[in-house]
């Protein structure tokens, strides 16, 4: 049985994410005691006992989903459940390099919390929005852009599926984008967080203010190949991986192309809290096996389905 671990991004934290295993594992524990060691905040009371709103900024959600998705691997990995491939989503990165040898643990959250200052800063400045539209296709979008006056202020920053993407720029632009994309039929949209990621050359000033720390921290070979989410390459060299750190930044997200390569996959695991990334990967393959991993029974279903799989193949 191939698997395939997808690690997401901002988004699917909230208040109470991994509880039911901090009360129940020393190692999830000492995950938390770790991280609130390393950054001086109290993990426990942020995640299990503070609000959405709290709990949504960049400073902690980043740094709070590493932390979860982190111990959830470890969990796994004590069950002997191990990828064979990884893919991440955005900030999930961080996760999935941290599991598969490429950053330290503590690396991770410094990252992490240096880019959420960076980036919010930048927030600050700039009057930036993001929308997601399903229900159209790529060559409607570049209708709709190139229809908009300053279109360079627009970006596809996650390609999600041939008619889901995301768009980011400023809000004069992502207001008239919104008014003409709601004229085609079937169009649909939502208004995001920042904090997803604009994931263009708007962030070109973060990009350079990051990369000095991200020159401070070691980047490891990686013990099982990741997709990069930039170009849906696999990479395993050290250099490589701090590049695809730096150029997702400023680049798209192309999670179609990354779907296609996990194509080989028998079971593919979601590194919860959460399950976007599982809806999209089950509507581009119905038959596959895919969970996510959030809770005991959880990792109880996916312990029952790695022992049928081996039971039918002796050989594995």
């Amino acid at each position: 049985m191939k698997i395939g671990m997808l690690f997401p991004g901002y988004g699917s934290q909230y208040v109470g994410m991994g509880k039911e295993l901090y009360d129940t594992s020393r190692t999830v524990q000492e995950y938390f005691e770790e991280a609130s060691n390393c950054l001086n905040e109290n993990f426990v009371k942020l995640c299990f006992a503070s609000s959405d709103a709290e709990l949504g900024k960049m400073s902690n959600a980043y740094s709070a989903l590493f932390l979860v998705r982190v111990s959830i691997f470890a969990l796994l990995k004590e069950k002997g459940i191990m990828p064979d491939i990884v893919a991440s989503y955005n900030l999930g990165e961080y996760s999935a390099l941290s599991a598969v040898g490429g950053l330290s643990f503590p690396d991770g959250l410094y990252l992490l919390n240096k880019f959420a200052h960076f980036y919010q800063e930048a927030c600050r400045s700039m009057e930036v929005a993001i929308t997601q539209v399903t229900g159209v296709s790529r060559n409607v979008l570049k209708e709709v852009f190139a229809a908009i006056p300053n279109t360079e202020l627009l970006t596809v920053a996650f390609y999600h599926s041939p008619t889901d993407h995301i768009v980011t720029g400023y809000c004069t632009a992502i207001k008239a984008f919104e008014e003409r994309i709601c004229s085609y039929e079937n169009a649909k949209i939502k208004s995001l967080s920042p904090a997803v990621g604009l994931h263009s050359s708007l962030m070109n000033q973060v990009a350079g203010q990051f990369s000095i720390y991200l020159s401070k921290v070691d980047f490891h070979n990686l013990n099982v190949p990741l997709i990069n989410c930039v170009d849906a390459q696999e990479v395993t060299m050290g250099q490589e991986v701090k590049n695809g750190v730096i150029a997702q930044i400023t680049q798209p997200i192309v999670w179609d192309r990354v779907l296609n390569q996990i194509s080989s996959c028998d079971l593919l695991i979601e590194i919860g809290p959460g399950t976007f990334l599982s809806e999209l990967a089950k509507k581009q393959y119905p038959d596959k096996q895919i969970i996510s991993v959030q809770k005991q029974a959880d990792i109880n279903k996916l312990i029952k389905i790695v022992e049928r799989s081996d039971n039918r193949n002796p050989e594995l």
